[in-house]
C-alpha cells in the first residue's frame, strides 16, 4: 500500500466524517460548473450513435470468470441498445486475445487494453468514454444474468425518482454471499412495484446516469492503488446529493466473488493482492482469512456440513 494509503487508514474516523462531505461538495462542484458533461467527450463520438446504455468492465488476469460473464451478458442482452467497454488492465492470461476476437465479431464491444494494471481507475477512465445516457458498472466475476435484465434496470431507474445508483439483487450460497451485506442492514421500499432495498450496495452490476455523473462527479481515482472502494466512494456522494441508492430486489445475478468462488476458478491469488493493497478493504469485505482457516494442513479445501 502507498504512503498515502497508509496516512490515510491513520486519520481518525470522526475526522473522516467531517473531511468526505467536504471533499464530495467540491468534486460535485467541479463537475457541475467546471467540467460539465465528461461523459460525452470522447475523439470519436459519434452523435448518429448514441447507445441508450453503456456498460463499463474492468478485468485482470481472471479469464474464465471473463468468458462466463461476457458469454452470459451478450446471450442476454440481445436486441438491446448499449455499447460494452471493456477495459483491460495489462493482462498475460490470453484476456487479450480473447477480448480482440471477440469485439471483432462484436462491434457494441469496445476494448480498452491499458499498457500497464491501473486497477479500480479503470472505472473512471472508462465512464469518461462511455457514450450511453445510462451507464452500468460490472464486475468480471458476474458470471451469469438472467433474460431481461438490461431493460428491466433501465425502467426501474426511470421509474423510481431521484435514483442515484441502484445495483442488481445477488444469489447468495454456500460459496459466496455475493458481497451482499445481511438482510437486517436493508430497508425494502417499493416505488410503484419496483422494490429497492436500501442499504449498502456495491458496483458489481450497478446503473447510473449521465445525469447523476453530471451532479455528483465521476468515479474515483487513486494514485498508486489498485484495489479501493470506488463504489462505496460514489455512493457515498449520491446520498450526499439525496440520491438514492439501493438493491433492486426483483433483478438477481450470481456474483461470483469472495474467497471460495476465487478458489474454485484458480484466482485465489486476485483476492491476496486486493486485500494487501488494501488493508482496510480486508478488513470491511473479506472472508480470506476464515477461508484460509478452513484448509487442512496439505492446503486443500477443508470440507464443511
Amino acid at each position: 500500500m502507498s504512503k498515502l494509503g497508509d496516512l490515510r487508514m491513520k486519520i481518525p474516523v470522526p475526522l473522516k466524517h467531517v473531511v468526505r462531505p467536504l471533499r464530495d461538495r467540491v468534486v460535485a462542484w467541479w463537475h457541475r460548473y467546471v467540467y460539465p458533461g465528461f461523459a460525452r467527450r470522447s475523439k470519436d463520438f459519434d452523435v448518429t450513435m448514441v447507445p441508450e446504455v453503456s456498460m463499463v468492465l474492468i478485468t485482470y488476469n481472471r479469464l474464465r470468470m471473463l468468458e462466463e460473464c461476457l458469454t452470459s451478458l451478450l446471450k442476454t442482452t440481445r436486441g438491446e441498445d448499449f455499447e460494452l467497454i471493456v477495459w483491460d488492465n495489462a493482462s498475460t492470461d490470453g484476456t487479450k486475445e480473447y477480448l480482440d476476437e471477440l469485439s471483432a465479431a462484436n462491434p457494441k464491444l469496445r476494448v480498452i487494453h491499458s499498457p500497464k494494471n491501473v486497477g479500480l481507475n479503470g472505472v473512471a477512465r472508462s465512464v469518461a468514454l462511455a457514450r450511453g445516457h445510462y451507464v452500468i458498472e460490472l464486475d468480471d466475476d458476474v458470471v451469469e444474468f438472467p433474460e431481461g435484465w438490461l431493460p428491466q434496470m433501465v425502467m426501474a431507474f426511470k421509474s423510481i425518482p431521484d435514483a442515484g445508483y441502484l445495483a442488481a439483487n445477488v444469489v447468495q450460497d454456500e460459496r459466496t454471499n455475493g458481497n451482499k451485506s445481511a438482510a437486517e442492514n436493508y430497508e425494502a421500499v417499493d416505488y410503484g412495484g419496483v422494490v429497492v432495498e436500501h442499504g449498502l450496495t456495491g458496483g458489481w452490476c450497478t446503473i447510473t446516469s449521465v445525469d447523476v455523473l453530471n451532479r455528483v462527479g465521476n468515479f474515483p481515482q487513486r494514485r498508486r492503488r489498485i484495489f479501493f472502494s470506488e463504489d462505496g466512494d460514489f455512493g457515498r456522494r449520491c446520498r450526499g446529493a439525496d440520491l438514492k441508492v439501493g438493491i433492486l430486489r426483483d433483478v438477481v445475478v450470481y456474483h461470483a466473488c469472495g474467497p471460495a468462488c476465487n478458489d474454485a476458478y484458480g484466482y485465489l491469488n486476485v483476492c491476496e493482492q486486493k486485500y494487501e493493497d488494501g488493508p482496510e478493504y480486508r478488513a470491511a469485505h473479506s472472508g480470506l482469512q476464515e477461508y484460509a482457516e478452513g484448509q487442512d494442513s496439505t492446503g486443500q479445501r477443508a470440507k464443511r456440513e
